[in-house]
């Protein structure tokens, strides 16, 4: 199924050949409505759409900016620009706001991918105010270029193994977007790994929600399945977050074989499932549920396998995995591996080193299991830039047919980066910025390198702040730790609150910040720390739902996010 392709046309091509429309995306608008996209029709759409683009005076070379509001339509599109040589840039357009705020976010894109067109719908257009402030480039409407072309006229483009297939901004910034380079060899590198190790195939059903402009949607949900000829379920993020149980229910529908989304979307399924809802999933079609994109909580697996153990979802199923934008899958629990949670010493571990230990003071960390055979994961200390040896804290470099050749137009980030070597040790790696220990054949990721909180000497984890905070109150949600400088405390927490369930609980703001305070200064050993308490959806998060640390000290210390309470920060830069 996976031999003589090189391009992601030929595996398109190679798809809709073998299987026609019987498999192929389906995609549902809602709950009750849902549309189907056939991989014979998707490559005869993506032909037409060629053609015009290339009656257009466009080829390999050139750039097409994309964004759209239609799931089924990124496929299209997507495949379009591909089957005529381009390479596409995912624009974020659903749920970002309208007029200027929304047109200055694409033009940044587009004009940091040095776009040629900028491909999108009436309604996106509509939004925009007619086009992209600042930058005069062809805008033309998706349905335009599929009743312009004629797909028997299609002709494969001059492509090859090294062609750029897309850019992905990762860092959601209008003023400098930074693009990751993937080209038509490092996906399907990718492609073929799943293949390989997750058996995504034409028998797997893969279901997700992820944002089609971000990896984990426009990859996992249309890009993998088209050249693997698996099946897929896929809904847009917004029914998730309306009801987390859609995705679920979707799993058992479709019996579904794969899926895969962040630790926060089990918490959320694990607290807002009915015992109805329960009683009518059935999820032991699943072989592959991935968890990734943010830390994997021990307490949130083996919650969510608590609460769903009636569905027929096991321990084995759950994979956690470590993967980035620059180096697609680094390492992920193969299904004949089992699941690995163990017991350190958090003292050791501030120190640097992993060491197993099941008394008090010890922590519990998940693994995200091995690198595939054709990738290697060394662990190097980030400022000798030597490997280090097992069991010891370090930065991850890897090297990949996955890896990114870097960043578009961005040397210096991209030397900084890419193209590292090792004594002794062969292959080109790049640096992830992710600290990690290796333990028995096992990775286990403990942080960020520039997220890293030192306190008096001390490595902590901004996740085992938050993951502290959580439990002491049933109003106490996601949250986002990091360390300070000119303020009262070295180290902050902002977390969010629902106010209805704290109102339940008979306690205020200000009695469960205190209590919040007191328990993190004990359980963490801090001298203090300043805490700041926030309503449900304040916080800036990427378009998976994960916090965005950073952006939140900065919003926080600039006074743009309005606090319930606040404390132990710099009281003139805070909004309260």
């Amino acid at each position: 199924m996976f031999a003589d392709r090189t391009t992601l046309v030929d595996g398109l091509r190679n798809s809709a050949a073998t299987l026609g429309d019987e498999n192929g995306i389906t995609y549902y608008d809602s709950p009750d409505e849902s549309r189907y996209r056939g991989y014979a029709d998707l490559d005869l759409r993506a032909r037409a759409i060629a053609d015009a683009l290339v009656r257009r005076g466009f080829g390999p070379g050139d750039f097409a900016a994309i964004g759209l509001t239609a799931g089924l339509d990124w496929a299209d599109a997507a495949f379009g620009t591909l089957y005529a040589g381009l390479a596409f840039v995912p624009a974020p357009v659903a749920g970002y706001g309208t007029g200027p705020q929304l047109g200055d976010r694409v033009a940044a894109i587009a004009r940091s991918a040095e776009a040629s067109l900028f491909i999108t719908d009436a309604g996106v257009l509509e939004r925009l105010g007619g086009g992209l402030p600042g930058l005069d480039i062809p805008v033309v409407l998706l349905e335009d270029l599929l009743a312009e072309g004629d797909a028997e006229a299609w002709s494969p483009p001059a492509i090859d193994v090294d062609s750029i297939a897309y850019l992905l901004f990762t860092s959601g910034s209008t003023g400098d977007p930074k693009g990751v380079i993937a080209t038509h060899g490092t996906v399907i590198g990718t492609a073929n790994a799943s293949g390989v190790l997750f058996g995504s195939n034409p028998s797997a059903v893969l279901v997700g929600w992820s944002p089609m402009h971000h990896i984990m949607g426009l990859l996992l949900q249309v890009i993998i399945p088209a050249v693997n000829g698996a099946k897929a379920v896929v809904t847009s993020t917004e029914q998730f977050q309306r009801r987390p149980v859609f995705w679920l229910q979707l799993i058992s529908k479709h019996r579904g074989t794969m899926t895969a989304a962040g630790n926060f979307a089990f918490a959320l399924c694990t607290q807002l499932a009915t015992d109805e809802q329960i009683a009518e999933l059935d999820l032991s079609s699943l072989t592959a549920m991935f968890s990734g994109s943010e830390p994997v909580r021990p307490e949130t697996l083996n919650a969510f396998l608590e609460r769903f153990a009636s569905t027929g979802i096991t321990e084995s199923v759950i994979a956690p995995v470590m993967g980035m934008t620059e180096a697609n899958l680094i390492s992920g629990k193969f299904p004949e591996d089992d699941l690995v949670i163990r017991r350190f010493d958090a003292a050791a571990l501030e120190t640097g080193s992993l060491e197993p230990s099941t008394g008090d003071g010890s922590v519990e960390w998940v693994s995200c299991g091995r690198p595939s055979d054709d990738t290697t994961v060394v662990i190097v200390d980030p400022d000798t830039f030597e490997p280090v040896p097992d069991g010891t804290v370090g930065e991850i470099w890897v090297s990949s047919p996955m890896v990114s050749p870097g960043y578009f137009r961005r040397p210096d980030a991209t030397a900084e980066t890419f193209g590292h070597t090792l004594p002794a040790i062969a292959g080109s790696f790049m640096r992830t910025g992710d600290l990690a220990a290796v333990l028995d054949g096992q990775l286990y990721v403990t942080g960020r390198l520039k997220e890293m909180i030192i306190v008096r000497g001390r490595n902590l984890y901004p996740q085992d702040i938050e993951a502290a905070a959580r439990p002491l109150s049933p109003a106490v949600g996601i949250g986002a730790a990091f360390e300070l400088a000119n303020h009262p405390s070295a180290v902050g927490v902002v977390l969010e609150i629902d106010e209805e369930a704290l109102g339940e609980s008979g306690e205020d703001v200000d009695a469960l910040a205190d209590r919040i305070r007191a328990e993190l200064v004990t359980r963490i050993s801090l001298p203090s720390i300043a805490v700041a308490l926030v309503a449900q959806g304040s916080l800036p998060r990427t378009a998976t739902g994960k916090v965005r640390r950073g952006p939140t000290r900065a919003q926080l210390e600039q006074g743009a996010i309005v606090t319930l309470h606040s404390s132990g920060y710099r009281s003139a830069t805070l909004s309260v």
